[in-house]
């Protein structure tokens, strides 16, 4: 009867962050965690502390590339490529919000994108829910995937310790990742009739409310030279972190034999090039913490604070029980795993407090090393509700009314792209990963 009562509070808190949206996830997983543990005498978990801290460093560096005008540059110049080839928008799209998240390790760079993908799309006439559904889709599950993206960091800082190296992670879930993209534009290019069949776009010429973006203003503003070299910096960065994890030999080596870990690795790069940029690029300080991607990623700091370490104490206090019940469960079929990342993910909304909660929980289970890398895929359950940012802005920057909600929650865009993607990406995982481990 305690431990409902329990997973009521837990499932409560949850619900209401949900509500409050944002920050207010992490406070109310803060609120819980002070029920389990001050009321009910749970011993509370360690917090995702090497989590926390790779998040605030590429976060910082991130934010200051946004400041100095990098984020702009790189819209930009994905903008004219999509104008020369628009016949190819649909695969273009989400292969440019793929690849600027996994340099970026932040799926909110689709927001610069969004409004350039929709104006090229209603310019040559194709539906734009297609590349849109299929831009953010692909920008989502471009997360697992990326070497300096929250749940990756955590997938790093949990799998390194225990033998398997950042070679052998990235060797199965970049492609992975890669493929669920495609997927997903395969899939979203077929959706829906076409842009002049449309009854809601047909409605909005016939009443003339057509709704003209700002997107050509933003293509036609002058960018500043300088822009060009904070995404350079951050580049640089991101292949010196991949070079030094990759090879563990290159790595300083201490007094004791100890070598510097990945996650000192990328919080030194991140910072030195944040730095870097400031005086190359002309940054104000005071305007970093200013950009959205500062506010959302240290939001998600937050958010792994309190609702992580609040559902890691319910789990572990009840670990043996778990193991139990499930253990054997997963041990027969890994890929319920897979099942489990998907659904933890839909729930929280977050890839990055999912990962350091169930992957641990996998380990201890003794759910085999290759099947945790050949379901990480799996950790991409925002899509499911069109609630997540990325998802809703797609809606709003659409201004032909192509992608939007329907009569249920279910009915939109994003859904169908995703779970084929996640679900072929997953398949090919558990081909791969075998033959890497």
């Amino acid at each position: 009867m305690l431990v409902i009562i329990q997973l009521v509070i837990v499932l409560g808190c949850i619900y209401w962050g949900l509500k409050m949206g944002g920050l207010g996830v992490g406070l109310a997983g803060g609120l819980g965690l002070a029920v389990l543990t001050l009321g009910f005498g749970l011993e509370p978990s360690q917090p995702a502390v090497n989590v926390i801290l790779i998040i605030m460093a590429v976060v910082t560096a991130a934010s200051t590339m946004q400041a100095a005008g990098g984020m702009d540059w790189l819209v930009h110049y994905a903008g004219n490529l999509m104008r020369r080839n628009p016949r190819y928008i649909n695969f273009l799209a989400p292969m440019i919000t793929w690849l600027m998240t996994i340099m970026a390790g932040t799926g909110y760079t689709v927001f610069s994108t969004l409004p350039v993908i929709s104006e090229v799309a209603k310019e040559i006439g194709v539906r734009p829910s297609r590349p849109l559904s299929a831009a953010v889709v692909a920008s989502q599950v471009a997360i697992s995937g990326s070497p300096i993206s929250a749940a990756m960091a955590a997938m790093i800082s949990i799998m390194e310790p225990i033998g398997v190296s950042f070679l052998q992670i990235m060797a199965v879930c970049l492609p992975a990742s890669f493929i669920a993209a495609m997927v997903a534009a395969f899939v979203a290019s077929r959706q829906g009739c076409e842009l002049d069949e449309d009854p809601i776009y047909l409605e909005r010429i016939q009443a003339e409310h057509k709704q003209k973006t700002d997107t050509q203003t933003t293509t036609n503003t002058e960018l500043d030279p300088k822009a060009k070299y904070s995404v350079l910096l951050f580049l640089l960065a991101t292949i010196v972190i991949v070079i030094y994890a990759a090879f563990p030999p290159l790595r300083p080596q201490f007094g004791d034999g100890s070598m510097m870990s990945t996650r000192d690795i990328i919080i030194v790069s991140m910072f030195a090039v944040a730095c870097l940029m400031v005086p190359f690029c002309k940054v104000n300080p005071d305007k970093i913490i200013r950009t959205t991607t500062f506010r959302s990623g240290m939001s998600s700091v937050a958010v792994i604070l309190g609702i992580v370490t609040m559902g890691s104490t319910m789990v572990n206090a009840y670990l043996p029980e778990i193991k139990a019940t499930a253990g054997t469960l997963l041990q027969a079929y890994p890929m319920l795993l897979s099942v489990v990342l998907f659904g933890t993910c839909t729930l929280l909304l977050s890839q990055g407090a999912t990962t350091p909660l169930i992957i641990p929980l996998a380990l201890s289970l003794q759910v085999p090393h290759w099947a945790i890398l050949a379901s990480f895929v799996a950790v991409t359950g925002v899509f499911v509700l069109p609630t997540y940012p990325t998802s809703l802005a797609a809606i709003e920057f659409d201004s032909t009314g192509t992608t939007r909600m329907g009569k249920n929650i279910f009915d939109h865009p994003f859904l169908l792209p995703g779970l084929c993607g996640v679900i072929i990406s997953t398949l090919c995982g558990f081909v791969l990963a075998p033959m890497i481990l």
